[in-house]
């Protein structure tokens, strides 16, 4: 647009110049006329009578000046008082439209013709000072360009709006696509976006309805491998203890490895397989009530310890998160925390702008800051051997990943122990208004 403009104002100030131009050679060729009538050849020598042209060529730098050249002689008008114009000559019947600097260096539209007379030729220079002319053009252009950019910059703006108003239905339909993404619907609107989006659209909510109909069967065929998988393994135990293996320590040994290698991997990938890979559950848990029926589960499971499980958690927080990813994350958090406890376990939650933390912390012996990063590795443990599959962590650290977050391992300062907490996006969270 910007280019169209250029060319239209550049082919609109040609044609001004033209036009004005014209205008002025048109006058000069009649004047030119007039004086040609009025010239008389006496004794050789070109005459004019004064009384015969117009008083504008009379008046010192009148801006109007003719100039009459027969070989050796010059004939001026009075306008140009003692100064003379430098023009080229012309034949018989040529003529010349100049652009030449006159008086006080103005700037002088020239026209110039070739004649005979009498039976003598002479050239004639007429000469009008074009300053005003050139100013009234230049104001012309700048006008004329004022007013174009201004329109320019009007349909700009009405450009803008029209597409922002067209393009409102792609903005919603982002939205919807980010609260897809939190799990916070389940499919997105066709109706409301455009037609030639539609499409799109529809394939995305096919793709979607896949993925959701994948993450069921994967789950589905994890737990019922879960259970297919236990019969076996508690046999291959059994067989370990076999006393007819007692005279054979090496063959037990390799055995029981085995046994526990199956366990380990059998293990991790049956949590693995069991995530939702990020995407929300389309509900608000309330994190208060899951984490409480948690807790007791672990007094159950770890009884014998007689451990004290603390829970510090905002009355109706809720959390934007697959309801298996949650008791997954928790679980694993709070069941490495009570094996390495002494006496004591505590699981807070806290959510401000800066994020949503979810801190398991006991008061156990810790783990040293160097070996850290190492217990976030798949399969490497902490405890004795026998007593985990060393999963916990970094299961617990791909839901953070997967959720936009990530798992932070540091010392407890109320507990001693070792403190893990999640930190996921403040938009995983939710507090109740009041």
């Amino acid at each position: 647009m910007l280019g169209v403009l250029g060319l239209q104002w550049l082919l609109v100030s040609l044609t001004l110049s033209f036009l004005v131009e014209d205008g002025t050679a048109s006058r000069l060729a009649h004047d030119a006329d007039q004086l040609v009538a009025h010239l008389r050849l006496t004794d050789g020598v070109f005459t004019l009578a004064g009384a015969r042209v117009d008083p504008i060529y009379r008046q010192p730098w009148s801006g109007h000046y003719f100039q009459v050249t027969a070989g050796e002689q010059v004939l001026r008008s009075r306008s140009l008082w003692d100064q003379a114009l430098t023009v080229p000559g012309a034949g018989v019947g040529e003529w010349r439209l100049l652009h030449l600097p006159g008086p006080d260096h103005r700037p002088l539209l020239v026209l110039v013709q070739g004649y005979r007379k009498q039976g003598r030729t002479f050239s004639l220079a007429l000469a009008e000072d074009f300053s005003t002319a050139t100013r009234i053009l230049q104001t012309l252009r700048w006008l004329y360009g004022g007013v174009s950019l201004g329109a320019l910059l009007l349909l700009l703006v009405l450009l803008r709006h029209q597409l922002h108003r067209s393009l409102a239905p792609l903005a919603a339909a982002r939205a919807e696509v980010e609260a897809l993404e939190r799990g916070a619907c389940d499919r997105l609107n066709t109706e409301a976006v455009p037609e030639e989006v539609r499409p799109f659209i529809v394939a995305i909510n096919r793709l979607f309805e896949v993925m959701i109909k994948r993450l069921h069967r994967s789950r589905a065929a994890a737990g019922n491998l879960s259970h297919a998988i236990k019969t076996p393994l508690a046999l291959l135990a059994r067989l370990e203890e076999d006393p007819a293996l007692a005279a054979h320590p090496d063959l037990r040994g390799r055995l029981r490895d085995q046994v526990e290698a199956i366990r380990r991997l059998t293990g991790r990938e049956l949590g693995l397989s069991c995530l939702s890979g990020g995407r929300g559950s389309g509900t608000w848990l309330e994190v208060d009530t899951e984490a409480s029926a948690l807790l007791r589960v672990m007094e159950q499971v770890h009884g014998r310890r007689a451990l004290t499980l603390e829970g510090s958690i905002p009355r109706r927080l809720a959390v934007n998160l697959d309801r298996e990813d949650l008791l997954t994350l928790l679980g694993n958090l709070l069941d490495n925390a009570c094996r390495f406890a002494t006496r004591r376990v505590s699981l807070t939650m806290t959510l401000d702008p800066t994020g949503l933390r979810l801190t398991v912390a006991d008061d156990g012996p810790g783990i040293p800051p160097e070996q850290r990063p190492l217990m976030l590795q798949r399969g490497v443990r902490g405890d004795a051997p026998g007593a985990g599959h060393g999963l916990g962590l970094a299961i617990a650290e791909t839901i953070a990943q997967d959720h936009e977050g990530r798992l932070l391992l540091e010392r407890s300062a109320r507990l001693g122990g070792l403190e893990v907490t999640a930190w996921l996006p403040a938009s995983r969270g939710r507090l109740p208004q009041d």
